[in-house]
This record gives C-alpha cells, structure tokens and sequence, in this order.
C-alpha cells in the first residue's frame, strides 16, 4: 500500500503531531458521513423504483493482477546515514485465491539485504476471507530471520461495507528478540468514494516480555483505475529497534506519518508515490519511495 508531500512537519513534537492527525482523522470521518450518495448517469436518468432492493455490495475488492517495481530513498538525522533501496511486487488472483509475493533489496544503518515474502488472500464466501503471509530475508540484520502474518476478516452490514479484522504476527529477529503480536481494527466503505481504517496492534516481545501498543487510522479518497490518496498516521510504543548486529534501541514511543498517491496514467499502467515522515526520541526520518505498476 499516491503520495504528494514534503517534509513541513519534520519539527513538530509528538504531543502537537498526534494532536493534528487525530483532528484531520476525525475530520475526514465527518466529511465522508456528511456526503448524499453519488450521482451516476444511470441513476440521473431512471425513475423511483417501485419496491425497495438490496443496496450493490461495496467495492471491498483489493487491487488485484499487477506487477509493481519501485525505488526508496530516505534520510535520518543524528548521524543515522540514509536508506535506499528498491522492490518488486506482484498480485495475482486465481478463482477464491489471491497471491501476492515481494521481493525488497535495502540498505540501513550501514547494512545491505533482501527480504522474500509471498502469501494467498482465500475467500472462504461472501462474507469471509483469510490471509497469510511467510518471509525470510538474506543479509542485512535489520530483516527478520523469519516472519509469518495471519489475518480473518468478515463484511458486514447491507453493503458488507464494513469490515473486521483480527490478525495474529510472529517475528523472529537476527538476534534473540522475538515479537508476537495480536492485531485487531476495521474497515469502512462509505458510498462516496472515502474509505477509513483503523487498527490497533498489541506486542508482546522477548527477551524481557515487553508489552508495545500500537495504532493507526487510515483515510483513503478516490477510484480504481483513476486514482488513490491514502493518509495513514501511526503512533505507540516500539519494544525494541536494531540500529546494528548488536545494537539495540528500547521501548519507546514513535510515530509515522505516509501519504500515498497510486495514479493510473492510461488504462492497465500508472504510477505509485509514497512520502513518509517518522518520529522516535533518537532520530527522525523522512523521505519517499516512487514505482511503476502494470496491470495484466
């Protein structure tokens, strides 16, 4: 997961940074609840039907059938250098199955590796669907050895265009830290074309059993093949951060901010641009990654 921006808000404090996105989160909540249903030409031009229906299901369906290559590149204060790097993803759906893989070459902190990740989305019907997800990496200590992420999700409502979520993740680190986690959030699909999502996440990590709170909220504006603004903002704790083979950065707060703009420049083609903004007690980040995806 259309990304216009600079970084103006590299200076501002937690407290004043969680403050503003909590705002313009409750704020495009409130703009989507206010907006009448779309008006099409179909719809301008027939009459009042006589018997009420079913409202048509919400457009849940995840982008599916494309090949995306990209690039990164950001910065980090306090001596912490530059990331760079590059990936490639795909998604391919087969009857109820939707598989994806990725593979990402980075270079932090002054190491260099790849990560490997594929996973299936199965819909088990037309409310039920289920995804899991295993990676590995070679090189760079700041990759997991081995990572596996598994969700459940059901639609509800008329609709189905409310959607929950509830997810388990285990990582294993290059060192002896593992993370397990418990995610929980939901997903709504407003008739005019806003989507909000929020989530929160529950991190148990060892050695030590530090406990890590996590949450985000999400707000995505526009249509498929035109276009997708997506701002999502972060905020919790992180248990623990490797920053070398054998250093570690522990239990702190952070906060993210990224906006994503992923636009169709002609029929099946397009591009994806991301900037993002991170916030720690040791060090803030910015910068931006840029792809191409095709779809087939």
């Amino acid at each position: 997961m259309t990304r216009v921006s600079k970084w103006v808000v590299a200076n501002l404090g937690r407290r004043r940074l969680k403050t503003l996105l909590f705002v313009a989160s409750i704020a495009f909540t409130l703009r989507a609840k206010a907006q009448s249903p779309p008006a099409s030409p179909e719809s301008e031009a027939a009459t009042a039907p006589a018997v009420v229906t079913a409202q048509p299901e919400a457009q849940t369906k995840p982008l599916t059938n494309f090949v995306e290559t990209g690039a990164d590149y950001m910065t980090l204060t306090n001596g912490f250098g530059s990331w760079n790097g590059g990936y490639t993803r795909g998604v391919y759906e087969q009857g109820k199955n939707i598989w994806d893989a990725e593979i990402s070459g980075q270079h932090e902190f002054g190491d260099a590796g790849v990560y490997f990740a594929a996973g299936d989305t199965y819909n088990f019907n037309p409310d039920w669907y289920g995804a899991l997800t295993v990676g590995s990496s070679a090189g760079g200590f700041f990759w997991p050895r081995f990572r596996t992420d598994g969700f459940i999700n059901k639609k509800w409502l008329g609709r189905k265009q409310w959607i929950t979520t509830a997810g388990l993740s285990y990582v294993m680190a290059k060192d002896d830290h593992r993370d397990h986690t418990v995610y929980v959030g939901t997903t709504y699909y407003f008739e005019k074309p806003w989507i909000v999502e929020e989530g929160i996440y529950f991190n148990l990590s060892h050695p030590g059993a530090v406990f890590a709170p996590a949450g985000f909220v999400a707000v995505t504006q526009g249509h498929n093949k035109q276009q997708y603004v997506t701002v999502r903002a972060g905020f919790g704790e992180e248990a623990y951060q490797l920053i070398g083979p054998t250093a570690t950065l522990s239990q702190f707060n952070s906060e993210t901010l990224t906006i994503t703009w992923r636009k169709w420049m002609g029929p099946n083609w397009g591009f994806n641009f991301v900037g993002d903004y991170y916030h720690s007690p040791f060090y803030l980040r910015g910068g931006s990654t840029f792809g191409f995806f095709k779809e087939f």
